[in-house]
């Protein structure tokens, strides 16, 4: 690759060979050859990098972010062999920026991926331009590692732009799939407007490894956006564009207008904020994942605009956002019908009314669920997240209830996979929007079979209780109260763990972390708080069946207890949802070495039944006292945490740090890019 000089005189004549392609030699510095080219560093096998050889090379910046890892800044740099990445200290704050031509000394590194240059020295000597002639690639190209730290340009269409402190991360779908392009966040840049433009990016490639040294994604490093090229501008109201009945998604059409966000207007029928968001038009209705944090209220008629995706055999909107069309708000009536009609696919995302009976509730699940059947049917009602159930349900089990939600129906998949095309309803799910969307028709008589039994029983055993009292009371004593103290520690367990794993549960959770919380702030010390979500277990557990699903929960149990301390707690909060809390760090950055421990363990495969089964999890990472000083506050933030790495792309952990509160204001929550490490050749 050649760069187009622009340099200063001074520097001229040192750097004339390098600029006009030529490769130097490595050059003897005792009994080591000193490395003197980009891709000669880069190229060398691990074992050779991790030799400490020296390196002394001249290069232009392609890419400067003193931000994005708390253990180093990142630096790509380039000369007319090819590219490497720079290892230096993130402070302090080199005088550097793309373009800048540098004089480089330090080591070779065998880095977290391919090797990458350690240096003690990046010094500024001029200035010139950025590389002309990118390399023209394809997603799937990236994806076989060969371009690593290459200069490149990548075409496609902007999905979304995440706003970070010192970031900002686009999402691209490109030829062969989505891959996300990362720049330093200028000033005053309305980022937003490149939302579904076809641009033209270049930059450098750089990958998503784990802890074994594999690529597992890839994504690209831009200065600026001066290297954007809008090929294809965005609409300038996305909202302007005409409106598509929801019952006309993906239908065939020799117009590929997907491409493209599309339009759609319905009357909410329901807003989880930050999460999803259903609708209902004359015809159909969709429900959709948006961030956009804005409660709308239900009834409400708005315009919604995102890409459409297929998800789970049906069709969505994905990075949706919407707005109020205006009107008074006008709930649309559901349709009353019985429990194995709503398994149908025609009421899909529509507002429907069923009476049924409620059976208790779903423990397992990461959402709070309760569970219902009506007509020898049994499926769950989900509610939202801020909707706290209690030890104690406002209605007892047995009550006849009348429920108010949006049918979500399951596909089989397996079903489906194998007929002539056709989609195969399994089951159904009702979202809720509150608890109000419950009402009583009939409270259960007290006087059941169960009540009966227990009421003899419990005669039974007051009789003879009695008896054994009265007959072996002085000899029996001593066992008894053995037995009692026995007894007394078992429940003491039970009320303290989880049944599946034997991990603690809230219960123990919340003592042990008021303790742990108290003895911090005594010594000033630092605590992390690591929230771990399996990605898809649902789809693993649908496919193996619950009794392979319990296996593999005790088996991420187990994991997870490998991954830390033995000082350290890993309680199960909810299906599969854990939290580690981490007492007596050092510094912040250990949870986050200790949860990136913990992506890389979990992706190994399971021997499940014969079977191997491979699941993932997203982990939402914060601190004491950055994050907050009690447990409800660290859940809570480690909880947006998670879900920002699930919104990410999953198989990863994501940090989250408060902002500095600006003059007269307060600081806002802002979510750290997540340290699964972003720089290529194992920054």
């Amino acid at each position: 690759m050649r760069i187009r000089r622009i340099i200063v005189p001074l520097v001229a004549p040192a750097v004339a060979c390098l600029m006009a392609g030529a490769h130097p030699e490595p050059v003897s510095q005792g009994t080591l050859a000193v490395m003197m080219t980009a891709r000669g560093v880069h190229d060398l096998s691990p074992e050779d990098a991790a030799r400490d050889l020296p390196v002394h090379l001249r290069a232009v910046v392609t890419y400067y972010d003193p931000y994005i890892d708390v253990r180093h800044a990142a630096i790509f740099v380039h000369d007319a062999s090819g590219g490497v990445f720079v290892s230096v200290p993130a402070r302090p704050i080199l005088d550097i920026k793309p373009g800048t031509l540098v004089d480089i000394t330090g080591v070779s590194n065998s880095g977290d991926y391919a090797p990458v240059i350690s240096s003690n020295q990046v010094r500024p000597i001029g200035r010139s331009n950025l590389p002309a002639s990118p390399f023209k690639v394809t997603l799937t190209q990236l994806l076989t590692g060969a371009l690593d730290c290459q200069w490149v340009e990548v075409e496609g269409r902007v999905r979304s732009a995440h706003l970070a402190p010192h970031n900002v991360v686009l999402a691209v779908a490109a030829d062969g799939g989505v891959l996300t392009a990362v720049t330093v966040r200028q000033p005053g840049v309305d980022y937003d407007s490149l939302i579904d433009s076809l641009v033209r990016i270049d930059g450098n490639a750089a990958p998503l490894f784990n802890q074994r040294r594999q690529m597992v994604g890839v994504h690209l490093f831009f200065p600026t956006l001066g290297q954007v090229t809008v090929i294809q501008p965005a609409p300038r109201d996305p909202f302007a564009v005409p409106a598509v009945p929801v019952a006309q998604l993906f239908r065939f059409s020799p117009d590929p207008g997907l491409l493209h966000r599309v339009h759609v207007q319905g009357t909410v029928t329901l807003n989880w904020p930050g999460r999803v968001l259903c609708i209902q038009d004359a015809k159909a209705g969709i429900c959709m994942q948006t961030t956009q944090e804005a409660s709308v209220p239900v009834g409400s008629f708005v315009d919604v605009v995102g890409f459409p995706v297929i998800d789970l055999f049906k069709p969505s909107l994905e990075d949706a956002v919407f707005r109020v069309a205006g009107g008074a708000a006008s709930p649309p009536q559901p349709t009353a019908i019985a429990a194995d009609k709503a398994v149908k696919g025609d009421l899909d995302g529509k507002l429907v009314e069923i009476d049924a009976e409620l059976i208790g509730r779903d423990v397992a699940a990461s959402d709070p669920t309760l569970m219902f059947r009506a007509g020898g049917v049994l499926f769950p009602a989900i509610l939202p997240r801020n909707v706290a159930l209690g030890t104690t349900l406002p209605w007892k089990d047995g009550s006849l209830v009348r429920i108010t939600g949006v049918s979500n129906v399951q596909v089989d998949s397996l079903s489906t996979n194998l007929s002539e095309g056709a989609v195969r309803p399994e089951s159904v799910h009702i979202l809720l929007r509150s608890l109000d969307d419950i009402s009583v028709l009939r409270a259960p008589s007290w006087w059941t079979s169960e009540h009966a039994y227990e009421s003899f029983s419990v005669v039974g055993l007051l009789v003879l209780g009695s008896f054994a009292w009265i007959v072996v009371l002085r000899h029996r004593v001593a066992l008894q109260t053995q037995a009692l103290r026995g007894s007394e520690e078992r429940l003491r367990h039970l009320s303290e763990h989880d049944t599946l794993t034997g991990l603690p549960n809230r219960l123990l959770l919340s003592d042990r972390c008021q303790t742990l919380l108290k003895r911090a702030a005594r010594f000033q010390s630092c605590l992390g708080l690591l929230m771990v979500d399996a990605d898809e277990f649902k789809v693993v557990n649908d496919a193996l069946g619950h009794q392979a699903g319990d296996k593999l929960l005790r088996e991420l149990a187990d994991r997870l207890c490998r991954c830390v301390r033995e000082t350290d707690t890993v309680a199960r909060i909810g299906g599969d949802e854990f939290i580690v809390l981490l007492p007596d760090l050092r510094i912040p950055a250990e949870a986050e070495s200790i949860a990136a421990k913990i992506v890389a363990a979990v992706a190994h495969p399971y021997a499940i039944d014969h079977t191997q089964a491979v699941i993932t999890v997203s982990v939402g990472v914060v601190t004491y006292p950055e994050a907050g000083a009690d447990l409800e506050t660290l859940m809570h933030y480690a909880d947006e945490a998670m879900y920002a790495a699930k919104a990410r792309g999953k198989n990863s952990f994501q940090v989250y740090r408060p902002s500095s509160a600006p003059a007269g204001g307060s600081g806002n929550s802002l979510l750290h890019p997540p340290h699964i490490p972003l720089a290529t050749g194992g920054a």
